[in-house]
């Protein structure tokens, strides 16, 4: 029994040191742009404030999916079967409700994004994490590799290479597919 629960709050520090290292490397890679990226298409039609943007919009998702657990409902993130063509249009709404903000307001957004998420995240006892086939688990590691998706994006577009590789797994939201 000891055992377990030091084995399931060993899966939370994994997960919460997860999320540090790619966030940490996120933003690295922001203070590593130029100032002209922030506004002006710099991967594909994406600007870096439409990127940052997109990783908070992301994560919001996130936290809703937690407050939906905790109701005793499934995340409807992950019931989602939207296609790739609906996927975008996800995207470019949430990147265009963004465009007006000043990009430090969006760079606050992630910020605040991520307490809400670690907050959310304080809710949920180490078993429940660490349980074979978590949902939470599920999630927490949907923004691990969406955060390295999309530094290995910008490392790339600072590189002069055209995308990033995938280097994980599929997302919470690609795997319930």
């Amino acid at each position: 029994m000891a055992d377990d629960m030091r084995g399931a709050a060993d899966e939370r520090r994994r997960l919460l040191h997860s999320l540090d290292v790619e966030r940490n490397q996120l933003i690295r890679n922001i203070e590593t742009c130029r100032i002209r990226d922030i506004e002006r298409p710099f991967i594909g039609e994406w600007s870096l404030k439409d990127i940052v943007g997109h990783v908070a919009s992301w994560e919001t998702e996130i936290v809703a999916a937690f407050h939906e657990l905790e109701k005793g409902k499934r995340p409807a993130l992950l019931d989602s079967d939207e296609s790739a063509e609906d996927e975008d249009e996800w995207n470019r709404e949430h990147v265009e409700r963004k465009r007006g903000l000043e990009f430090w307001n969006v760079i606050d957004q992630l910020k605040a994004g991520r307490e809400e998420l670690l907050e959310a995240l304080d809710s949920v006892n180490d078993e429940d994490l660490a349980a074979e086939g978590s949902i939470y688990a599920r999630l927490v590691q949907s923004a691990i590799d969406h955060n390295r998706e999309h530094w290995h994006g910008i490392a790339a577009a600072l590189a002069g290479l055209e995308g990033a590789r995938r280097t994980g797994p599929p997302s919470a939201a690609e795997s319930s597919k």
